[in-house]
């Protein structure tokens, strides 16, 4: 395994986070992420830039600028990468107009040129409240295309003191309309937040979910994300983070990426420590997880919102953001956009 930090924090870019990659025709890596300006907070100015990399993510060069935040909005977030079904690229982000009372619209940009170029494709829930976590588009079996997203449950709340909700915007061509789920999830305290999804090899579709109760939950559709199970703990200890949910193409095991600390309502920020970054397989469809190990596990820092896509040759790049913790151990908006360069068999210690 390999980590590498692809883009530091600057004077200029206080924060470079929330990313997601995707493998060129060529082999070459392409990333999408954001850069903040001014304190680097979820409220600041965006913009979402690409880097490139010619040697399986050692190095990245070629940036340049995607998305910018538009005049009046507060932001651009969340880019998420998706083969079209045309060997296309599509890049989905939301614009977020304002923050209270949540006013966001989702985008799909289209790349013909294998990411030199983007132009517009389509533009749905305008001036709605779905929030965007980053990499968590995935394309089913049957070429529907799932984006869980993260509503307030009740609207008009601000965007970041409200009570979250589950959902799922699915696509059956290819990204042009979207429609939502039949229903929404709910948890207690702060709710649902980020959820991501995979698709199992009996059909079903899984959501896990960040919250505030001590454990990853996951829902569960057996109709190709259209209705959701209540959901229910997995059994995976966690404070309040971001979890990733994807498959291994070589085995098609399921993989989960998470924050594997104890719960602690005393913590200063999020219940807990969002340290080790940590991985585990589950053979039998998300029932059970095994093989843990930490991809990082500096207690000092903070690991948070990682993707994770897999390459033609096995290996998985998973990118996160990183900060230093305060000596009051609250997380800082200083921070470093990093990735893991992991091959398949280290996900089973071997």
């Amino acid at each position: 395994m390999r980590i590498v930090t692809v883009a530091e924090h600057s004077r200029e870019f206080t924060r470079n986070s929330e990313g997601d990659v995707i493998e060129l025709k060529d082999g070459r890596l392409f990333l999408a992420y954001m850069e903040f300006s001014g304190d680097g907070s979820d409220l600041a100015k965006t913009r979402i830039v690409a880097v490139e990399s010619a040697d399986g993510g050692l190095t990245w060069g070629k940036h340049r600028v995607l998305a910018d935040t538009a005049p009046g909005d507060m932001n651009v977030y969340s880019p998420n990468l998706v083969r079209a079904i045309d060997g296309g690229i599509l890049l989905i982000f939301m614009r977020q107009h304002s923050a209270t009372p949540p006013s966001i619209t989702e985008y799909v940009l289209k790349s013909t040129d294998e990411g030199r170029t983007f132009l517009p494709f389509s533009e749905f829930a305008a001036k709605k409240q779905y929030s965007l976590c980053n990499a968590v588009v995935k394309r089913l079996s049957s070429g529907r295309l799932l984006l869980p997203v993260n509503p307030p449950d009740k609207i008009g709340e601000n965007a970041y003191a409200h009570t979250g909700s589950g959902a799922v915007l699915y696509s059956d061509d290819d990204g042009k309309t979207w429609k939502e789920a039949a229903n929404r999830l709910f948890l207690p305290m702060r709710g649902v937040m980020e959820p991501h999804v995979e698709e199992t090899r009996d059909d079903r579709v899984l959501m896990v979910m960040r919250n505030q109760l001590g454990s990853l939950f996951v829902s569960e559709s057996r109709d190709r994300g259209v209705t959701w199970s209540k959901p229910q703990t997995s059994g995976l200890s966690t404070p309040e983070s971001c979890p990733e949910l994807t498959r291994i193409p070589e085995t098609g095991d399921l993989l989960m990426i998470w924050n594997n600390s104890p719960y602690d309502p005393a913590f200063t920020s999020h219940y807990g420590k969002r340290s080790p970054l940590t991985a585990a397989v589950s053979r039998d469809e998300g029932r059970t997880w095994q093989n843990v190990r930490d991809i990082e596990s500096d207690p000092s820092r903070a690991f948070s919102n990682p993707g994770c896509r897999f390459m033609c040759n096995g290996n998985a790049i998973v990118n996160y953001w990183t900060c230093e913790y305060l000596p009051n151990w609250c997380m800082q908006d200083i921070i470093d956009l990093r990735i893991a360069i992991v091959e398949t068999k280290w996900f089973y210690g071997k």
